[in-house]
């Protein structure tokens, strides 16, 4: 597989030379087989945000939605029908697939609608899938920049797997929040103690000049 940039230019190039079967399962498939789920009855963890509810008729097509058979990520799906429920069903499945398998369980959209275009699948249907879905992905807008999210990997705003990269991230960030700017630090708490010894010692120095101005005083007396 490869990627290709605004002027047709490849960038990144990826040939598969040996199909392995016992490789291409994905992570529902093996979630369903730990939990003793047979066949191709896997569903998709629903994880709807506080106070988000959901009309009743559309609880009962997600329902029906979750019962659909599951197609492998790794299988071919030309055959799908592009607007059918069945087809939609697979393009959450490669999504959430894609998502397992980044460390951080999130990638910006633009990466997902890219590697759908490749596939040569249309952006909007991987678009669709990544949006019509709220209790499955999460679609952050911060920085200016649209970020799918795994909602099952998070719990609020913490990453449930710590995997080593990701906590030498957070170290790293953390690092970056107490680098010195002008020779004050970046955060307002430190910054503030800081002044705050400054001001005590400039006191103490004030007191201590007084002690001497009068011992001298009292000398010369």
């Amino acid at each position: 597989m490869g990627f290709r940039n605004s002027r047709g230019d490849a960038v990144f190039g990826l040939e598969l030379i040996s199909w392995r079967d016992e490789l291409a399962v994905s992570e529902m498939e093996k979630r369903a087989r730990r939990e003793g789920e047979s066949g191709t009855r896997v569903m998709f963890s629903m994880n709807l945000p506080r106070g988000f509810d959901l009309q009743k008729r559309v609880v009962e097509w997600v329902d029906e939605w979750q019962k659909l058979p599951y197609i492998s990520p790794y299988e071919n799906a030309f055959h799908l029908a592009p607007n059918s429920d069945q087809a939609e069903k697979w393009a959450v499945g490669v999504i959430h697939e894609l998502l397992s398998l980044l460390v951080s369980k999130k990638t910006e959209r633009e990466n997902v609608l890219c590697l759908g275009e490749f596939w040569g699948f249309e952006r909007v249907r991987f678009k669709k899938a990544s949006v019509h879905f709220p209790g499955i992905f999460y679609v952050s807008n911060k920085i200016r920049t649209q970020t799918v999210v795994l909602r099952e990997a998070y719990r609020k705003n913490l990453l449930l797997e710590k995997h080593p990269l990701m906590v030498m991230r957070n170290r790293y960030i953390s690092l970056m929040n107490l680098v010195l700017r002008r020779g004050k630090p970046i955060r307002n708490g430190v910054t503030a103690r800081r002044k705050g010894s400054a001001s005590s010692s400039k006191g103490r120095k004030r007191k201590d000049e007084g002690n001497m101005w009068r011992r001298s005083n009292d000398e010369e007396d």
